[in-house]
């Protein structure tokens, strides 16, 4: 799933379906484990990701393509 970040406009766009995906994500938790304090929200899932990345950005950090080139 593509999260973006946009820092100029200071904004966070998520896919259209994103909310749907949390819903089912947490609802396999649920079925799992039965522990509500496992199931993610937007800020938390968010949050957990950009940790994740950031303690290992030199794996995570990709760069963009120059605009004309393939």
């Amino acid at each position: 799933m593509r999260i973006i970040l946009d820092t100029d406009k200071k904004t966070i766009t998520v896919p259209w379906n994103y909310q749907a995906k949390l819903d089912e994500y947490n609802k396999m938790v649920m079925e799992i484990s039965g522990d509500e304090s496992k199931k993610k929200s937007f800020k938390g899932y968010i949050d957990e990701i950009w940790k994740e990345c950031m303690a290992d950005s030199d794996k995570c950090l990709v760069t963009g393509k120059k605009p004309g080139t393939k």
